[in-house]
């Protein structure tokens, strides 16, 4: 139960760009449906007349422009609450997706500079777990090929200064100075 706790992202605007734009987008598409919905009563009323009574006067409108007021307000009630109930949503959604993928960007960030003892760790319930899981066992794969390539120049090290003083042969420094950049660059790795 402690582990739920201390893994449980606070901050609800991880990647505030693709989030800002993933919830611009779903209002968008909430004032769109309210307009066009509109716009179908308006235009399927058109045809018809309505009479009324205003301070009793008889008053012959046609349907949609009865109803236009009545339309349009409903329309901005629905924007404003289906908005903002689209807004919550649209938050926590996009928060499920961006906090794995940030999660998943600063692991790959410590991989790419050779720290191969790095896991991917998400939460349970997060959609790229799978993912993660992939680039584990790429990981450990990469991570044992590259220990067995340390091992292979450490080996191929010891025997050249085991032939150099065994066998009495001078190496040449061309091989020697690569030899020693290889040693330098494989261990740069963290496996």
């Amino acid at each position: 139960m402690e582990t739920s706790h201390r893994n449980r992202r606070r901050n609800y605007f991880i990647k505030k760009r693709f989030q800002t734009s993933f919830i611009i987008k779903f209002c968008s598409l909430v004032v769109l449906g309210a307009v066009i919905s509109g716009a179908i009563i308006y235009a399927m009323s058109k045809a018809t007349v309505t009479t009324t009574f205003d301070d009793s006067r008889l008053t012959i409108k046609s349907t949609a422009d009865f109803i236009l007021p009545a339309v349009l307000l409903a329309s901005a009630v629905v924007i404003i609450v289906i908005g903002l109930a689209t807004i919550v949503m649209t938050l926590f959604t996009s928060h499920r997706i961006a906090g794995p993928l940030y999660r998943m960007e600063k692991d790959v960030g410590h991989v790419a500079l050779g720290n191969f003892n790095k896991r991917f760790s998400l939460r349970h319930g997060d959609e790229i777990k799978p993912l993660a899981e992939s680039l584990d066992a790429m990981v450990s794969m990469l991570r044992v090929e590259i220990n067995t390539i340390k091992d292979l120049v450490r080996e191929l090290n010891s025997d050249a200064a085991a032939i150099e003083k065994d066998d009495g042969v001078k190496l040449p420094p061309r091989f020697k100075k690569r030899l020693a950049d290889l040693m330098t660059v494989i261990e740069k790795f963290k496996t």
